[in-house]
């Protein structure tokens, strides 16, 4: 989405541009163990239902990260047995939730395969561990789901299920504690190298422009972090010159997130005199720990003139969805 503006009062259009949509899907593993480390139960891999309230963070500038700042920081179980909708936001009946884990996580990502019609992914991978009589007794667990808080901020929710997917009881004994095992798997919207097209509006005309994912940095590999859409990270937008050199925006601005949307908007703002000349290509990235990641390019149908009292606003529209 872009903008450009006479500096004059009162005169500003903003038209929209939007990012191809990024995508997430998580899985369940649980076991049961004893105090001397046999294991008296081990579940199968389950999907699970990302909420509306998962999305909602994900689109407000939280990431995906195992603990820390991240939407996945607690596991929560309880004894409810209604069918997962993506409007609830917790538990049917909780019982308990813990941010302990047990052994390392685990990453693995995949640049994708445009001719396969494959988008880049990444997985992040930890088991969180309720330690041995964390129930006080004999009790039959039935439903589970991540949260950024203890018991809130929910990010999805699940039955336990069997191997044939159908709901099951995890019957956890005093001499009991249990494992769950989390994969949490990130869709790029495309696979490296691949183009997608955005229409957006300039003085009142639709017209075209063309997405393009950059490299493997769609999906970083710092912290097992997910980049793209982390809006409290530092990211910057460049505009290409007609020599080929990038000059960066001035400043950014995160406008206000609507519940229920799974978007926002960020502007990136050049100021007069900053950019003159034609453009047509602009680049977003991203700094983690110094290093720069090129994520996308975006290149106009046609070259824009901009003028020495002109500003340049590119407002870029990130959304979320689930698998």
């Amino acid at each position: 989405m872009y903008s450009v503006k006479e500096i004059l009062p009162n005169i500003k259009t903003k038209p929209a541009l939007c990012l191809p949509k990024q995508s997430v899907k998580c899985y369940f593993q649980a076991e049961k163990y004893r105090a001397d480390g046999t294991i008296t139960y081990r579940g199968p891999w389950f999907a699970n239902t990302v909420l509306d309230s998962g999305l909602d963070q994900l689109a407000y500038g939280h990431n995906i990260e195992l603990g820390g700042s991240g939407v996945v920081n607690y596991i929560n179980v309880g004894t409810g047995t209604s069918d997962p909708l993506v409007t609830q936001t917790g538990l049917d009946s909780y019982l308990a939730s813990t941010a302990s884990t047990y052994g390392s996580d685990t990453h693995a990502y995949s640049n994708g395969d445009e001719a396969l019609g494959e988008p880049a992914w990444r997985s992040n991978q930890r088991t969180f561990a309720f330690a041995v009589g964390f129930t006080g007794g004999n009790v039959n667990l039935t439903e589970l789901g991540l949260s950024r808080l203890s018991n809130g901020a929910y990010f999805n929710r699940q039955l336990f299920r069997d191997e044939n997917n159908d709901p099951t009881v995890i019957q956890i004994q005093d001499d009991e504690g249990l494992r769950v095992a989390v994969k949490v798997v990130i869709y790029a919207p495309m696979a490296v190298g691949e183009t997608a097209t955005a229409d957006f509006t300039l003085d009142g005309e639709t017209r075209a422009a063309t997405v393009t994912q950059i490299g493997g940095n769609w999906l970083t590999t710092s912290h097992g972090r997910v980049e793209v859409c982390n809006l409290s990270r530092s990211q910057t937008l460049q505009i290409a010159t007609e020599s080929g050199s990038f000059i960066e925006s001035n400043s950014r601005i995160v406008e206000a997130y609507s519940a229920g949307s799974f978007y926002r908007d960020a502007d990136y703002i050049f100021n007069p005199g900053r950019f003159i000349g034609e453009w047509k290509k602009a680049r977003g990235y991203i700094l983690v720990s110094s290093f720069r990641y090129t994520l996308f390019e975006i290149v106009l149908d046609t070259a824009k003139t901009v003028g020495d009292t002109e500003e340049i606003t590119i407002t870029l529209r990130r959304s979320w969805g689930r698998v």
